[in-house]
């Protein structure tokens, strides 16, 4: 096998960064990702085995039946290992040589979180606004509605929506001046959203001459993956101006149409029923960053003519110049198959050392086989030809 060593100018390394768009809808307690419904499998209604609007994390037991489903686990052994899932009491609880185990798919989508302004409605999760405290406020140099407590309001004491944007969809952040949030009643649009500004600030940019068209609703946390929505005023004008509302509390009275409202039924527990008429938007961007390593491969003129396959030596040759039951010396005048075409059916045309190039190993320093680049065609390798192949790995 032929070796060759990549010099300095054959290996460039690059990062990619991209911003795929994503769309959430919000309607009747659904979500729907990307326009993307369910596609019915043969052992699951769902053949990603996840509710609809959710992204698989390693896209694992697709259309597996129940019996027969991959499932991550841990045999409990001196070197303590585990999932972060378990407790150190229950963790103890194992015995060693137990088997610890999970289960796949772990999926994930948009949450969405209300918190009433009175303290006595909100629920234990409140946790998960005064949380973002501090990172509320280091932004606030973009912007004073970042401030958790502020001239602007206390978010403390507000009607506050939080929609939680899990990572595996947004990368590694929200693109700025992608965000775009629309409120739907009957499928009319009566509110729109957008951080046109890209500093953070959720602005009211229509429909046209709307309530509060130019007034900031919210703000977005680009890193972080949550949208603070604390915009209290009724939308339900124009042609909605006798809209009774919705139960966007889940509970029985009904509410007018407001931004603390917004992708009600997004994983908070609203039963479908409570939104009939309602309908939520959400578009945005991301980020992702690829690190991709490019590899120039040459085989130069003269070079890589030669092959240790059988087939390359002429058929029905004695292979053997001399042989006994102790000992065994190859030919060294063994011929070359000559496979140069010819415009006559029996003969060869001159005789050319000919080779086929099929893939391609990339080696470590020890000379371990690390990768195989494969060609979907072989390249006809003659004496005079050269080629250069370029190959690219995303990390």
């Amino acid at each position: 096998m032929a070796y060759k060593k990549f010099k300095s100018n054959d290996i460039f390394r690059n990062t990619l960064e991209m911003h795929p768009e994503c769309s959430f809808v919000v309607y009747d307690s659904q979500i729907y990702l990307n326009s993307r419904g369910k596609i019915v499998g043969s052992n699951v209604s769902n053949i990603g085995d996840i509710p609809a609007g959710f992204v698989s994390l390693y896209e694992l037991n697709v259309d597996r039946a129940s019996g027969n489903k991959i499932y991550p686990f841990i045999t409990k052994n001196s070197s303590l290992s585990s999932f972060k899932t378990i407790s150190s009491s229950d963790f103890n609880a194992f015995v060693y040589s137990d088997v610890l185990s999970g289960s796949y798919p772990m999926s994930a989508s948009i949450v969405r979180e209300f918190f009433a302004s009175t303290a006595t409605q909100r629920t234990s999760s409140a946790g998960h606004l005064t949380s973002l405290v501090n990172t509320l406020n280091y932004y606030q140099p973009m912007s004073n509605h970042y401030a958790f407590n502020g001239p602007l309001g206390d978010k403390g004491t507000q009607n506050v929506n939080l929609i939680s944007v899990p990572s595996i969809i947004f990368g590694s952040q929200i693109k700025k001046g992608t965000v775009d949030l629309k409120f739907y009643v009957s499928g009319t649009i009566i509110g729109q959203l957008k951080d046109e500004n890209r500093d953070g600030e959720l602005i009211q940019v229509g429909p046209t001459d709307s309530t509060n068209s130019g007034t900031v609703a919210g703000v977005v946390l680009y890193n972080e993956g949550f949208i603070i929505l604390t915009g209290n005023w009724d939308m339900s004008t124009g042609d909605y101006a006798g809209f009774a509302g919705e139960k966007y509390t889940g509970g029985n009275t009904k509410f007018a149409p407001k931004w603390i409202y917004f992708a009600a039924g997004a994983g908070d527990g609203i039963a479908s029923a409570k939104l009939p008429s309602s309908s939520f938007g959400i578009t945005f961007k991301g980020t992702t960053r690829t690190q991709t390593v490019t590899m120039f491969a040459h085989a130069e003129k003269g070079d890589l003519n030669h092959s240790n396959n059988p087939t390359f030596k002429a058929y029905n040759q004695n292979t053997a110049s001399s042989a006994t039951t102790s000992s065994y010396k190859e030919n060294n005048n063994l011929g070359i198959k000559n496979i140069v075409s010819s415009s006559y059916p029996d003969p060869t045309g001159s005789f050319q050392k000919i080779t086929y190039i099929s893939s391609i190993g990339i080696y470590d320093d020890d000379r371990n086989l690390i990768a195989i680049a494969k060609i979907a065609t072989p390249v006809k390798k003659t004496e005079d030809r050269e080629f250069t192949f370029k190959l690219k790995l995303d990390i």
